[in-house]
């Protein structure tokens, strides 16, 4: 498996006899190959520089992988039992995985043995590592490797924090059971209690102790799996949010810093409206208690449930209403998210409009222009089924729907009570029959409205794309014989969306 570099002078090319390839590879100073990205047949990575290629088989290696003076047997500290043989590929026919870092099955170098059926990916056997001295038993049994630079070769959560890892790490390799930051690694094994310094020091344990399973506290409420710092004569659980929270932040969304709490206490936050039982942290001068997450909360946000941007305000004059995504009570003395527009009184929870099922993560910035927000794009159609449907003459009628904006059926209604403002519920504006309802609660939308996309205010076009999109189905297998009056019910229906399409 010796690696031969030689000069070829009458072609003026180099040349590397490789062991991985059968043929010679040929220097190729800048990578083309039909300008397609080719892949590294050593690392798997695309490759962006010089590099060795065989063009007959389309198999090309980074420069730097080439030349890479790899040993054929190695003795490795991630498996001392025995030495790992190079193979230019996976020995194996089916699935296998990197037993350092478990990514995927690959087709580049490994390092392998074969009793054992340990594995390492090529840059996960390269990597420099030590055993780590005098790691406390206490908090894992095992021997862990110090790794100073893992190359992002490590894709988990610090099992002390709860992270994703980065930079240097503690890394135990039996059954891949326990990984640290390099900070979580070196925290004292007792600390001074940070309320009350006159009481018992705290323990740090690898996770919490058992709980009834019906437990309410607040580990037990966030699941957490992590390092604690504990007394159980004073009965307190740290985490380590907790033990790392700074005693000030400041946040461009607040004129004033917020100071830490250094007490447990229950309280409502006043940025969401929900308890808390840790440290807050408090605005002095707007006597304001909030969760240490609520304070990086955005001030302007766009949801896939409105067509306006909603803010973020920390209380309301106006009286309590029902949340427009849960349909549940807003307390309007605590935060809420609503909309400013004029004839909007769209509102919804903080944890329902920063939920991930209807918010995509990015703020608005604070002098975003409406007009900029208000798009339609007509490839989005919010009705997710069509649960039941009828047909008269040449026309079909949608009669119960699936909505991505409700998670029950909204059936068409032609006659009946509307929602108490008598507003639709996706465009906020009034409502006349006929509509879809849910039967459950009070939750209505019209015509128009059952086709609004994220970001677009309901108008005339809407009545064409719903036209396009619901009423355009064809019935191949359902033939329903309507009543009279139905009949002229469904008419009027046609005749109001024909109107829309006009």
């Amino acid at each position: 498996m010796d690696l031969t570099l030689s000069e070829t002078k009458k072609r003026g090319e180099m040349e590397l006899q490789h062991f991985s390839h059968h043929h010679p590879l040929l220097f190729i100073q800048h990578q083309s190959v039909t300008d397609e990205a080719a892949q590294c047949f050593g690392c798997e990575e695309l490759i962006d520089g010089p590099s060795y290629g065989c063009n007959d088989c389309k198999y090309y290696l980074h420069k730097r992988c080439a030349e890479l003076e790899l040993t054929p047997h190695l003795n490795h500290p991630f498996h001392p039992q025995h030495l790992l043989t190079l193979f230019p590929k996976s020995p194996y026919e089916g699935r296998w995985g990197c037993d350092f870092c478990r990514r995927p099955p690959s087709s580049g170098f490994v390092y392998h043995c074969d009793p054992c059926q340990f594995d390492l990916h090529i840059n996960c056997a390269l990597l420099q590592s030590s055993i780590a001295p005098n790691f406390p038993t206490s908090l894992h049994q095992h021997p862990l490797f110090f790794i100073q630079d893992h190359n992002d070769e490590v894709n988990r959560d610090c099992s002390g924090c709860m992270k994703p890892v980065s930079g240097p790490i503690y890394y135990c390799l039996d059954k891949r059971c326990f990984i640290l930051h390099k900070q979580c690694a070196e925290l004292p094994l007792e600390i001074n209690h940070p309320y009350d310094r006159r009481k018992h020091p705290l323990t740090l344990l690898p996770k919490p102790p058992t709980h009834l399973h019906n437990c309410s506290c607040y580990l037990c409420k966030i699941q957490w799996k992590g390092f604690i710092y504990s007394c159980s004569f004073c009965k307190i659980e740290l985490t380590l949010d907790d033990f790392f929270s700074p005693q000030t932040i400041t946040n461009a969304s607040h004129e004033h810093p917020w100071m830490l709490l250094s007490r447990q206490m229950s309280f409502i936050c006043d940025f969401c409206g929900t308890t808390g039982d840790r440290t807050p942290y408090l605005c002095a001068t707007c006597n304001l208690l909030v969760h240490k997450n609520c304070i990086s909360l955005p001030q302007n946000i766009m949801i896939t449930r409105h067509h306006h941007v909603i803010s973020h305000s920390y209380s309301l004059t106006q009286l309590d209403e029902l949340c427009r995504i849960c349909y549940e009570e807003v307390d309007t003395r605590y935060g809420s998210y609503h909309c400013s527009a004029s004839d909007c009184n769209y509102i919804a929870h903080v944890h329902c409009a920063t939920d991930k099922a209807v918010w995509d993560g990015k703020s608005i910035p604070e002098d975003y222009d409406e007009r900029s927000m208000v798009a339609l794009d007509e490839s989005i159609n919010w009705i997710t089924d069509v649960v039941e449907q009828m047909s008269f003459g040449e026309n079909t009628v949608a009669v119960e729907i699936k909505h991505a904006y409700h998670d029950h059926n909204l059936r068409l209604t032609f006659s009946g009570e509307m929602n108490d403002d008598g507003q639709c519920d996706g465009c906020m504006r009034p409502i006349s029959t006929p509509f879809y309802s849910c039967e459950q609660y009070v939750f209505t939308m019209d015509l128009g409205t059952n086709a609004m996309i994220k970001v677009a205010h309901l108008n005339v076009t809407f009545g064409v794309f719903y036209y396009r999109t619901l009423w355009s189905i064809q019935v191949t297998s359902i033939h329903c014989s309507l009543s009279t009056t139905f009949q002229r019910v469904a008419m009027l229906v046609v005749e109001k969306i024909t109107t829309y399409r006009q």
